[in-house]
């Protein structure tokens, strides 16, 4: 399974489908006697500390918790000035620094684990979005010198933790905290979540960059973005080695035309998740007849591969609906692309 789902990515205009729901255990017992029900080879070992609030914390934001008491953050920037003069620390100091010990201690484990979890990386943009306060948009127009400045040095910091995250893991490592998809050894997920926020021109300006200096020196990447509209497609195709292409399908553009428009550049990776059938950006295709459930949608999105893309499709808390994931499961078993299927023809 591991060599078959690594050719996927070697090939992406090969036709090919895929499904994973993170190896976990579903809500059908029948499923879950399977020797495999979805694509994930094996388990792998997470790295503790490495969510969302990981480089905002290293960088100098206080810690907050949120009203249900998970760990957030507070800005630490809030006006240009401050962007300009923050300090980016040693990788081994604060909280990248604990991650980056917690991974050495994971990977010098008897008995060793197969494969060593990822970290949440999201984009430069995103990560200072996150450190200042809400002027930060209007920082792009009013200040832009001040926020390329931080822009850089967070790009910066980011390359040389993951060098160091990728050297520690070695082909362990698995590169993907999101989208639920399987990949192993070099590379980096990244979470491009501003780009719906800015305009095309802004995003060329403050994102592309960033993200391809990234791509070139810790790649291949596994992008995701949860809003894809047409306008930003043209910046997306100036991404450089990507692996999989990951986006919401029930908060963007249809997506028929997003896979026809990539497919045969990377894996296309949608995830889909409970009710996504009821989103606006679904409701707005106009289907007929409409959607019914989850697995009609995902029959809809099958059907939209092309000939010359591979597909991996990623399930969240779908595996937590006993009658979805059955359905689901079935649907692939019928048209020959469970695993079961697939590794018996080898």
């Amino acid at each position: 399974m591991a060599a078959i789902l690594m050719g996927a990515y070697a090939n992406p205009a090969v036709h090919n489908i895929f499904y994973s729901g993170s190896g976990r255990a579903t809500a059908c017992e029948r499923l879950n006697a399977l020797p495999h029900w979805d694509w994930w080879p094996w388990p792998v070992q997470g790295v503790e500390g490495g969510g969302t609030t990981l480089f905002p914390l290293s960088l100098g934001c206080p810690p907050r918790r949120t009203s249900e008491g998970r760990e957030w953050i507070a800005p630490c920037i809030g006006e240009p000035s401050q962007a300009r003069a923050l300090r980016m620390p040693d990788i081994y100091e604060g909280r990248t620094g604990a991650v980056l010990r917690n991974l050495q201690q994971a990977a010098d484990a008897t008995p060793p684990c197969r494969q060593l979890g990822p970290v949440d990386v999201q984009s430069p943009l995103g990560i200072a979005e996150l450190l200042w306060d809400e002027s930060f948009y209007l920082a792009l127009i009013e200040a832009p010198a001040a926020v390329h400045v931080l822009l850089n040095n967070i790009t910066e910091f980011l390359i040389a933790f993951l060098r160091e995250y990728q050297r520690l893991a070695g082909e362990r490592l698995m590169p993907v905290a999101w989208p639920p998809i399987w990949a192993t050894g070099r590379g980096t997920m990244i979470a491009d979540d501003t780009m719906s926020l800015v305009s095309p021109a802004m995003h060329a300006e403050f994102s592309l960059p960033y993200l391809n200096r990234i791509a070139d020196a810790c790649g291949p990447v596994y992008y995701h973005s949860c809003t894809w509209r047409k306008p930003h497609f043209d910046n997306i195709h100036q991404l450089r080695h990507v692996a999989a292409y990951n986006w919401n399908p029930g908060n963007s553009d249809d997506s028929a035309d997003i896979m026809r428009e990539f497919a045969g550049k990377a894996v296309l990776a949608p995830h889909v998740v409970l009710n996504m059938h009821k989103d606006n950006d679904v409701l707005a295709l106009n289907h007929q007849p409409p959607f019914a459930d989850e697995c009609m949608f995902l029959e809809y999105l099958i059907d939209s591969v092309p000939s010359n893309g591979c597909a991996y499709f990623a399930f969240t808390n779908m595996v937590e609906n006993k009658q979805q994931i059955e359905k689901i499961y079935d649907l692939f078993d019928k048209r020959g692309w469970s695993p079961e299927q697939r590794l018996a023809k080898i």
